[in-house]
């Protein structure tokens, strides 16, 4: 799966010795990295970015996220389990509803700023 047009492959291995996941291969530099603990019952997110593009990589368990283009009201929801890496560009606002427990990684180049959060209330249908 790539995340960007003209992004490399990423790869998912299992190996005797253990999963091997890249989940980023890029010139890219990562200034953000969150680790996300996915709870059912539990929404995370309901808000969008001006200026941070970020990245969900889910480790384990499965999730759904929906989000919603804040100018045109597009809207989508799309199932994430272990090993998919979502792309959330600016103005799209994002919640993730988990399935399951699990486990994902939130990453973006740009620095985690708090007054980058805009709220923007979600409703799964």
């Amino acid at each position: 799966m790539s995340p960007q047009p003209g992004a490399p492959p990423l790869k998912r291995l299992a190996l005797p010795q253990g999963e091997l996941a890249q989940f980023h291969d890029g010139v890219e530099a990562i200034r953000y990295m969150a680790y996300i603990e996915l709870r059912p019952g539990a929404l995370r997110g309901n808000h969008y970015h001006k200026i941070k593009r970020e990245y969900v990589y889910v480790i384990g368990g499965k999730t759904e996220l929906l989000v919603q283009d804040v100018n045109s009201a597009d809207r989508a929801v799309v199932l994430l389990q272990a090993g998919d890496l979502a792309f959330i560009e600016t103005g799209i606002a994002h919640t993730l509803r988990p399935r399951s427990p699990g486990q994902a990684i939130e990453f973006s180049a740009a620095p985690f700023d708090p007054a980058d959060i805009y709220r923007f209330p979600l409703e799964f249908a």
